[in-house]
């Protein structure tokens, strides 16, 4: 087995085609979201935005999380061995997105990670279950030195048990929290120094599906919408997608939409024109995009489910991050190794069409093992996928004419990355 990844691993898969065709699984009759001459001006404007971006200012700094106590999955023989400390602070190389390690911050299973709007601010969530003896996750804040990067700790309160993920509110306001165990959506107030209060709203799910993994609600996914105005959650356990209002820091429940019985919605990430909500499945290996209304909140038609692995895939599939790139022209997914398959370890990558449509451009494995997570850094220039069982970071450049991946050959030892937020 380990020397069949090892092969899979070396080439960069370019797949269209009948693949393409066969990627696609089910498409509901198409529901154009704007007139020709609107696509032509959104298409328009996502150039417009490609090159701000990358006139925008860089990364200078990269904090990643990881496992600590022992990863869903599995981990390498040397994290086995040699236990991961905690939160990796990097200097990012101006002009070639280079990683260089700065800081180790030592804490308690902090997987995911995420930035506050202002730069000045990191939030960590300890993915646990015995936080003080009761039952609960942690979540963490730190301040962040604008010229080093380095961090300061500043609090840590208790949140439902096995956070899975947490998301800054676009106002800076509000750190919201998606926990697996738990089954809640949670949010937590952001005071001035960036220290986070205890939380302002708790939304308890209920139900389950018919996989062996549904037998209770697992959220595992928060976004809020580019215009801020409302979070929306994926629950792998119910295969619910759920959007909320947050106004006055509690949770008001405006719409819901499901994906296919037994899929298990895991991450989701908003169209960055605010009209679509693209969802990536765990369980079955596929993307799903609903139509969002930015003024009401309200989920619409489902328009496309696509597959992000070939037809002679075997059964037990495993996706993980999903990532709608900056300009709007293209959406990354990741498929993580749960059985032998060239592509069960890699990058999958699709352009968006007008009616906000996928099409597969191609699979990326290039020295990827095991990718739970991956990230775009903030001009888009740089795909940073991170190997949970290697130890590393492999960074790729996007073109941003096609979208295809191409390594750098930039690799940066980390131990067990999982996740990744840029300070500009």
């Amino acid at each position: 087995m380990q020397n069949q990844s090892k092969m899979s691993r070396r080439d960069v898969f370019r797949l269209t085609g009948g693949v393409a065709g066969a990627a696609a699984l089910s498409t509901v009759a198409p529901v154009a979201l704007a007139s020709q001459s609107e696509a032509s001006q959104e298409k328009q404007s996502a150039r417009q935005a490609t090159q701000e971006m990358e006139e925008s200012a860089e990364a200078r700094f990269v904090y990643t999380g990881t496992y600590t106590r022992g990863a869903p999955g599995g981990w390498s023989s040397v994290a086995a061995a040699n236990r991961p400390e905690g939160v990796g602070v990097f200097a990012v190389g101006a002009g070639m997105g280079d990683l260089k390690l700065v800081q180790t911050v030592a804490t308690d299973n902090p997987s995911w990670v995420a930035i506050h709007p202002s730069g000045d601010f990191l939030y960590v969530s300890n993915e646990i279950g015995d936080y003080e003896d009761a039952g609960m996750g942690s979540l963490e804040a730190y301040a962040i030195d604008d010229e080093t990067g380095e961090l300061t700790f500043l609090n840590r309160v208790g949140c439902g048990s096995i956070p899975a993920q947490i998301v800054v509110s676009p106002g800076g306001e509000t750190l919201a929290v998606a926990t697996y165990v738990g089954g809640t959506y949670e949010l937590f107030p952001i005071g001035e120094d960036g220290s986070l209060g205890e939380a302002s709203s708790v939304q308890q799910q209920e139900g389950a599906g018919p996989h062996s993994r549904q037998t209770a609600p697992h959220c595992h996914a928060v976004a809020f919408d580019p215009g801020g105005n409302y979070l929306a959650g994926a629950d792998l356990g119910t295969d619910t997608i759920k959007v909320f209002d947050y106004a006055d820091g509690e949770l008001v429940e405006v719409s819901s939409a499901n994906v296919a019985e037994g899929s298990g919605p895991r991450h989701l990430s908003f169209h960055p024109g605010g009209e679509i909500l693209y969802v990536i499945s765990e369980l079955t290996a596929t993307i799903t995009s609903f139509a969002f209304d930015p003024e009401s909140g309200a989920l619409g038609d489902l328009l496309q489910t696509i597959s992000t692995v070939p037809q002679d895939f075997p059964a037990d599939k495993s996706t993980a991050e999903i990532i709608v790139h900056p300009s709007g022209n293209f959406v990354y997914g990741s498929n993580r190794k749960f059985e032998d398959h060239p592509l069960a370890d890699a990058i999958v990558a699709y352009s968006i069409d007008e009616h906000g449509h996928l099409r597969l451009i191609g699979y990326t494995t290039h020295d990827i093992d095991f990718p739970r997570g991956f990230a775009i850094d903030p001009t888009g220039t740089w795909l940073y996928a991170m190997g949970q069982k290697s130890d590393e970071i492999v960074q790729f450049h996007i073109d941003p004419h096609s979208g295809s991946l191409t390594p750098t050959g930039n690799v940066t030892t980390a131990m067990v990355p999982v996740s990744m937020a840029f300070k500009v």
